[in-house]
């Protein structure tokens, strides 16, 4: 590759992350909350679902339908958190 392509590549890519960053602008508040609150949910409702048929397999206590649901808590706040530092990066 000579130089020139190289830096039309370049110059494709720094297009391309200004196009992306434009469409992000274009969320809504409310869209973006929505987004975060629907990320923290499924993050819960996915890991208590683990936790539940594990539970149902191994025929335990729901001690892992417990565990699973606090995995999933911790994920989605780690979660909303990351979005809203994304969020206040821009």
């Amino acid at each position: 590759m000579d130089p020139k392509e190289i830096k039309e590549k370049i110059e494709k890519m720094k297009l391309d992350i200004e196009i992306k960053k434009m469409q992000t602008k274009n969320v809504s508040p409310l869209g973006q909350a929505m987004k975060m609150g629907t990320e923290f949910v499924a993050a819960v409702f996915v890991a208590s679902f683990m936790g539940f048929y594990i539970d149902k397999w191994l025929e335990t206590t729901p001690i892992f339908i417990i565990f699973f649901f606090i995995v999933g808590s911790v994920a989605g706040i780690f979660n909303v958190v990351r979005s809203s530092k994304m969020i206040n990066k821009d």
